[in-house]
């Protein structure tokens, strides 16, 4: 009887173990993080220790946690002071050290509408000072926004958008300023039309009241009223994915469906009434594959994940091609 045994070459095994290797890769690969900064502005006028923790821990967990991007949902700074943004700008030169983009909604405390060193409103026309944003574009110029791909208006990031890819999706950030005026939602739902195949997540400040219902109004001095905005310039886009907000305490969300019967995923996430807001991170791991988004609040500072409302997973999540 013959027996015949077959043989590996070197060169078949190396080709085999880069097939496993680019399998194993390519499954990896759906598999992401995108850190969500709740309202930095107690922190940052008092607490820099807990603010430079975020920091710090954000730019050594990049690599293992696959971070494509990170966001603040705005009031980065307690007021608008020099002092508050030189601390917010030091903080963000180690997301800028370690090469990790990121955007940033503005809130109503990094405006000229509320008093320094107050927190009332400042003297004069609220509405108008609420658009005065000098600082903030000073100390962060779009040249620090390295996946920026254009603006409401020039030379300022108060509505800017930006792309990635990440988890074999098109991604496209909004950045729509507090209760916007109605030229920038209009911008905004220009953009969204303009990038059909790209999943789109709103940053904005104010969207979720703590209820987890669609804020109603403008808060006041705002322009356009928060569901308003939703309603008009979110819910009719097909590629509407998520809207991330704070400016209330603490966590909440919800699901709406678009005109398109496409889910629109809303959270809430702002710590800042509680402990200055505990360095907390919303870490939002998204699979792709699995089509599931798991939520929970991060604290590098004190190296624990609270157990409460704030931790949830969504299922069957749909996303855009």
């Amino acid at each position: 009887m013959i027996h015949i045994r077959k043989t590996v070459s070197a060169n078949g095994l190396i080709s085999l173990f880069l097939s496993v290797m680019i399998l194993a890769q390519s499954c990896a690969v759906t598999k992401f993080t995108i850190p969500i900064l709740p309202d930095t502005q107690e922190a940052v006028s008092g607490r820099q220790d807990m603010f430079f923790s975020q920091m710090n821990w954000l730019a050594k967990a990049k690599d293992s946690l696959k971070f494509p991007i990170v966001l603040h949902v705005g009031d980065l700074v307690n007021f608008d002071t020099i002092t508050h943004f030189e601390t917010a700008s030091k903080g963000y030169m180690i997301l800028d050290k370690a090469k990790l983009p990121y955007v940033i909604a503005l809130g109503n405390h990094d405006t000229e509408a509320v008093l320094p060193d107050n927190g009332s409103a400042a003297p004069g026309n609220v509405n108008a000072n609420l658009r005065k944003t000098f600082k903030f574009n000073r100390y962060f110029p779009v040249s620090r926004f390295t996946l920026q791909k254009g603006r409401f208006e020039e030379g300022k990031s108060d509505n800017s958008y930006y792309t990635f890819n990440a988890g074999r999706k098109k991604w496209l950030v909004i950045a729509l300023e507090f209760c916007a005026r109605e030229g920038a939602a209009q911008w905004m739902d220009q953009v969204m039309k303009s990038h059909p195949n790209h999943n789109v997540i709103v940053v904005t400040h104010y969207h979720l009241n703590p209820k987890g219902d669609i804020a109603a109004s403008n808060a006041g001095y705002g322009d356009m009223k928060v569901i308003d905005i939703f309603n008009k310039y979110i819910k009719p886009n097909k590629n509407a994915f998520m809207v991330v907000s704070g400016h209330v305490c603490y966590s909440a969300h919800r699901v709406d469906n678009g005109e398109y019967g496409n889910p629109i995923y809303q959270l809430l996430q702002n710590y800042q009434c509680k402990d200055d807001g505990g360095g907390y991170i919303r870490l939002l791991e998204i699979d792709t594959k699995k089509k599931t988004i798991h939520a929970k609040m991060y604290s590098p500072y004190y190296n624990n994940t609270l157990n409460d409302e704030s931790v949830f997973t969504i299922e069957n999540v749909k996303f855009v091609n």
